[in-house]
C-alpha cells in the first residue's frame, strides 16, 4: 500500500499545459500611427483585428498582459450555438424586426463559425465538433425544452431532439430526462485557441502589443491617442474589446464598465479518466450544459481529463474547497462510473452578464466602440461578433450588425447589482433541487 499523501489540486489554469508554444510579441515602446487600436487580446480583439487585416485596415493591438490572460483563455471551452436562457422568440421581442433576426442567425450559425475559421487557418487548439447537448436535468422541464428545440431549428439551427433513452445513452448516465442537440458545436483548448488567433492575426499584418496597458485616451484632430507606459498609438478607430477584464478604477469607459454585471465563474480538470469509464461518457466526445440553475458542464481534454466549473454561491471566502467538494460529489452522483472524483488544477474565470443576456454595442464616442456581454456564450460569440464589427467599421453597412449601436446603460446601483449572481445563487440552486 502506498504511503504517498495525496496532493492538492494546483491553483492554475490547466489549458496551458496542453496548449503549443505561443507566438513572440512585445512591449509598445514607440509612437505609431494606424487605422484601427483594439484594445485587449482575447477573442473578440483579435478576431476584430483579424478581420480587419482581411479588409485591407493597419492595425494596432494594444494588450495589458498576454494573449489569452483573461476570460478567452480561462473558460471551459465550450463552443456553444445558443444563448442563455433566452431563445429567438425573446430576442424579437427585445430587438424587433431588424436586429432580432440577424442576432438569432448568427446564434445559430456561431459554433459552425468557430471550427470553419479554426480549419481555414489550420489552428492547433484541439477543437472537436462533436456537438453540444443541454439535457432536462427534471422531467417538468422537457416540455419546455422540445419547445427551444423547435423554436431554434425553425430559426436556421441545427438542434434537435433526443429523448430520454438516446439521451441518457449518448451522456452515459441515467440522471437526464431528454436533450437538446445541436451538431454544430463542440470544445476547444480556448488559452491555444486564443494563442492562435494572435499567431494568425499577427501573420496578417495586425501588430500586437504585450505588457501594453492603455492608461489614457485622448482625442485630438479627429483621432484618438492611446497612450501606454511606454509608448502612444494615434488611430481614428477604436474597438474596445474588454469585455469581462475587470477594469477597477482605471476604466477607460467606466459607463460602459457599469453596464453589466461581473461573474466570477471556477473551473476545475480532473485527474486523467480510465479508460473504460471515458468510452462509456459522453460517447461522440460532445461538450454538455444542463438546464440547472447553478449549471452543470462538462467536457473531456485532449489527455482525458474532465473540465467542468461552477459558482461560488454567497462569498468568494473559501470558494475553492468548497466547490472542490460540491463539485466531486455532484460528478460522482450523476456519473457513478467515475468512482472517486479528484481534481488536479482549479483556477477562476470571468464572465459579463447582461440584465437581458443578449450582447451589446455601445459606442462610446465618435469612432470608438465597446462590444459587451457575451453571458457566457463567449467563444462563439465573441468570435462572430467581434468579426461584425469589424466589417462594420470598415463600409458602415448597419445591415451588418446583429445589434443596435447604443450608448452604454449603466445599471442601478451597479456596486449591488454586481453581487446578485452570487447572492441569488442559493435560490436558484433550491429550485433545481425541488424540479421532478
Amino acid at each position: 500500500m502506498s504511503t504517498d499523501t495525496p496532493r492538492g489540486p494546483l491553483r492554475q489554469n490547466y489549458w496551458p499545459t496542453t496548449a503549443g508554444a505561443a507566438a513572440a510579441f512585445h512591449r509598445l515602446d514607440a509612437d505609431i500611427d494606424c487605422d484601427y487600436a483594439v484594445i485587449g487580446a482575447g477573442i473578440m480583439g483579435l478576431n476584430s483585428a483579424l478581420a480587419l487585416r482581411e479588409n485591407g485596415a493597419s492595425v494596432t493591438v494594444l494588450e495589458a498582459e498576454h494573449p489569452a490572460t483573461a476570460a478567452s483563455g480561462r473558460n471551459g471551452g465550450l463552443v456553444v450555438p445558443s444563448l442563455p436562457r433566452v431563445g429567438p422568440a425573446d430576442v424579437m421581442r427585445v430587438l424587433g424586426d431588424d436586429y432580432g433576426p440577424r442576432l438569432v442567425r448568427l446564434v445559430a450559425d456561431g459554433a459552425q463559425a468557430v471550427f470553419d475559421l479554426i480549419a481555414r487557418h489550420d489552428m492547433k487548439c484541439d477543437a472537436v465538433q462533436g456537438g453540444w447537448i443541454n439535457p432536462a436535468h427534471a422531467g417538468e422541464l422537457v416540455d419546455g425544452l422540445k419547445a427551444r428545440v423547435d423554436a431554434w431549428s425553425r430559426a436556421g439551427s441545427r438542434a434537435r431532439w433526443m429523448d430520454r433513452a438516446q439521451a441518457c445513452e449518448r451522456i452515459g448516465s441515467a440522471w437526464f430526462h431528454g436533450a437538446l442537440y445541436d451538431e454544430s458545436g463542440g470544445h476547444l483548448n480556448p488559452f491555444a485557441y486564443t494563442q492562435e488567433l494572435a499567431r494568425t492575426a499577427s501573420a496578417k499584418g495586425a501588430r500586437i502589443h504585450i505588457d501594453s496597458p492603455v492608461l489614457r485616451i485622448d482625442a485630438a484632430s479627429g483621432r484618438y491617442l492611446l497612450r501606454t507606459p511606454t509608448g502612444t498609438v494615434r488611430a481614428t478607430t477604436i474597438l474596445q474589446c474588454t469585455n469581462a477584464a475587470p477594469s477597477g478604477r482605471r476604466a477607460l469607459a467606466p459607463a460602459v464598465a457599469r453596464s453589466v454585471v461581473p461573474l466570477t465563474v471556477f473551473q476545475l480538470a480532473t485527474s486523467i479518466v480510465p479508460q473504460a469509464a471515458r468510452r462509456a461518457m459522453l460517447k461522440g466526445n460532445e461538450a454538455l450544459s444542463d438546464t440547472r440553475n447553478n449549471l452543470f458542464a462538462l467536457r473531456f481534454t485532449v489527455d482525458g481529463r474532465i473540465v467542468t466549473g461552477g459558482m461560488a454561491p454567497l462569498t468568494q471566502w473559501m470558494a475553492e474547497p468548497r466547490l472542490l467538494r460540491s463539485l466531486a460529489r455532484r460528478m460522482e452522483r450523476i456519473f457513478p462510473q467515475l468512482g472517486e472524483v479528484r481534481f488536479d488544477f482549479i483556477w477562476r474565470g470571468g464572465a459579463a452578464l447582461t440584465p437581458d443576456f443578449l450582447p451589446r454595442l455601445f459606442e462610446v464616442g465618435p469612432n470608438w466602440y465597446a462590444p459587451i456581454g457575451c453571458n457566457g456564450r463567449g467563444i462563439a460569440m465573441t468570435t462572430t461578433l467581434g468579426q461584425r464589427i469589424a466589417d462594420y467599421t470598415v463600409d458602415r453597412d448597419a445591415s451588418r450588425l446583429p445589434v443596435p449601436l447604443m450608448s452604454a446603460a449603466p445599471i442601478k446601483a451597479h456596486a449591488v447589482a454586481r453581487y446578485a449572481p452570487q447572492l441569488l445563487l442559493p435560490v436558484g440552486m433550491i429550485q433545481d433541487a425541488m424540479r421532478r
